[in-house]
């Protein structure tokens, strides 16, 4: 594949501290294994064979265990110093980005998407950038991608109650390597700062309608230590 991936790695957890002690978030514990690694073997099925770990949080942790455990790929690490947002993080890890594309995704989420398909929609429309946005019924605890008949991304909407269908981020997004160029060189969000302002520039959403998981409360980590297998098989 034409993209190398890019995964946050350095959320404190501190939400999941209760059931995760210090453990790095995306390490905890889902059906005997860190949630990280579900991850990762999935988008190894899904054909990455380059993937960066933007770790920060005992980043020494994931060069121990990921770099002896994932043998079959190539797996580099980009560590933060100190905390940079996520965006910060993931221009952190430019230096090491290879391909002419990237794909980002949020170490604490998962909805499995096609990333053959992501791409190729985002070349078919000549994007800038593509964030997936996945299809909820009622929403209280996410942000909303708003779009157009072309599916550009006009706006996002804070959080607010609603029973409606929604589309949210799932925390995947594909974007050209010259993005980075247009990031900040502080730190940053790539959320709140960075993707605002790719509005009205090649910024698509790509749908899906798929489950989405998202571990970064207690509850939600519930909900994913019993239904994460059946998502990924």
């Amino acid at each position: 594949m034409d993209a190398d991936f890019l995964i946050l790695c350095g959320g404190l957890g501190t939400r999941l501290r209760s059931v995760t002690g210090e453990t790095p978030k995306v390490m905890a514990s889902v059906q005997g294994e860190p949630f990280l690694d579900f991850l990762i073997r999935y988008l190894i099925k899904q054909g990455a064979a380059r993937i960066i770990l933007c770790a920060g949080y005992k980043a020494e942790a994931f060069e121990a265990y990921y770099k002896e455990k994932f043998k079959n790929i190539e797996l580099h690490l980009s560590i933060e110093r100190e905390p940079l947002g996520t965006g910060g993080a993931l221009k952190n890890a430019a230096p090491l980005v290879k391909k002419p594309y990237v794909f980002g995704l949020n170490g604490d989420c998962f909805t499995p998407v096609n990333y053959q398909e992501l791409l190729r929609g985002h070349q078919a429309k000549n994007a800038l950038a593509t964030l997936v946005g996945v299809r909820i019924e009622g929403n209280k605890d996410f942000g909303t991608i708003l779009t157009n008949d072309k599916e550009e991304i006009t706006a996002f909407k804070e959080k607010f109650v609603t029973k409606d269908v929604q589309y949210i981020s799932a925390g995947v997004y594909c974007f050209n390597k010259s993005v980075f160029d247009m990031m900040p060189p502080t730190k940053f969000s790539i959320e709140y700062d960075f993707f605002p302002k790719l509005i009205g520039n090649r910024f698509f959403c790509h749908k899906v309608d798929a489950p989405f998981i998202d571990i970064g409360t207690p509850e939600r980590f519930e909900w994913a230590k019993k239904h994460l297998n059946e998502m990924i098989e």
